[in-house]
């Protein structure tokens, strides 16, 4: 059966339309609220007669507002004035906190006009629960977003290593959480004894200096800051034991983290990967760099002695702070050189830090008086040209 949509808009002004159908049958059923096929004619007619566009789409059985009532009551308009600001909260954690605050406040203010103007229990309840469920989202926020504080020193590697590398406070407490100790040693302590010690431990050197030896012979000194198995991060495993020895050469504090517990803290974050990946190669590489000064200088004294230009030499580098470490264990804290600057080979005496020049000072001193071109046991500083890991 064909309808077809006929009518005219009442000249009243008072926006009611008289709406008829006719089919094939020859009834004229009343389609107030009925359904209805509008076609493009139907169309026509209604800008041609300028009915109401929606009323003549949609039909006169959808109610709409003939007669608006006042404005609801303030505590209304609040309540949506805090849900629109709810709508422009920032990404982010901040962002976050932003959206449950408004949310808060305007559930707060619904639930308010739901008791006193509304006097709908429901309304209220509702209302009520909503508040309930934000409130405790803005207390654990606020609890993650907490100020982190931490120790003076460990506020300092956070400062100097991990800030840099845009590492939030949040994150280093992650990392700090593995930490197993902050060890203190003593003068010329040995920290880790060759094949011996097991590498189970991830240390950075917070106050103090440290020597690095293999087969009594000295590698390099590690400083605040630096770590002190740095190489071993890379493919050693913690059943394997150091191929070298760290000794104390002054009252020293190390910082040791879990190395196992410290990999799957940070397994599942790539960031922390990464960042550790590279503050400790950075730290493998100033190594490098100073074990390959110290070749430097080793192969013009070599050079040297060939030529027979020096008369009187001075002992390899490497064996003389050996020299000094072994003596210092048989003479309480006093380091003795066997350098010679003339046959009657004088004693050379380093005493501890506080009494004098530290044992680095005075071991760069000696060697550049003898050779402007030996290898220093200097520190590599951040201005120094790296090679980039």
């Amino acid at each position: 059966m064909t309808q077809h949509f006929a009518g005219d808009y009442n000249a009243s002004g008072s926006g009611s339309y008289s709406a008829a159908a006719t089919g094939g049958s020859g009834v004229a059923p009343d389609v107030v609220g009925g359904a209805h096929d509008v076609t493009a004619e139907d169309l026509a007619g209604v800008f041609a007669n300028k009915t109401p566009f929606l009323t003549a789409v949609l039909g006169a059985g959808i109610p709409y507002c003939t007669q608006w009532t006042q404005v609801n009551h303030v505590y209304f308009q609040l309540a949506n004035t805090f849900f629109f600001l709810s709508y422009l909260a920032p990404n982010g954690l901040y962002g976050i906190l932003y959206l449950r605050c408004t949310l808060l406040v305007g559930c707060a203010f619904f639930a308010l006009w739901g008791w006193t103007v509304l006097c709908s229990f429901d309304a209220f309840l509702w209302n009520a629960n909503f508040v309930a469920i934000n409130f405790i989202h803005v207390c654990v926020l606020l609890y993650r977003l907490r100020p982190i504080k931490f120790t003076r020193e460990v506020e300092e590697v956070y400062q100097a290593l991990f800030r840099p590398l845009k590492v939030t406070r949040h994150q280093f407490k992650k990392v700090l959480d593995c930490m197993k100790m902050i060890r203190q040693l003593k003068y010329q302590e040995v920290y880790a004894q060759e094949k011996v010690t097991k590498v189970d431990s991830l240390s950075l050197v917070l106050s103090g200096k440290l020597v690095v030896s293999q087969n009594g012979r000295a590698l390099h000194i590690v400083f605040p800051h630096q770590f002190l198995d740095s190489p071993e991060w890379f493919g050693v495993s913690t059943d394997e034991y150091f191929q070298v020895s760290v000794t104390a050469m002054e009252e020293s504090r190390v910082l040791l983290w879990h190395r196992d517990k410290l990999k799957l803290s940070i397994i599942t974050d790539q960031f922390l990967q990464a960042v550790f990946d590279h503050i400790l190669g950075r730290d493998v590489v100033k190594k490098l760099m100073q074990s390959s000064e110290q070749k430097m200088g080793k192969s013009v004294q070599d050079k040297r002695r060939n030529c027979k230009t020096w008369k009187n030499h001075s002992p390899s580098s490497r064996d003389w702070v050996s020299e000094t470490m072994t003596a210092a264990n048989s003479q309480n804290g006093h380091l003795a050189n066997g350098l010679d600057d003339s046959e009657d080979k004088p004693m050379l005496i380093v005493k501890k830090s506080g009494d004098g020049p530290g044992i680095t000072a005075l071991i760069n001193r000696q060697l550049q008086a003898n050779d402007p071109n030996a290898w220093r046991l200097g520190r590599i500083e951040e201005t120094d040209h790296e090679t980039p890991v």
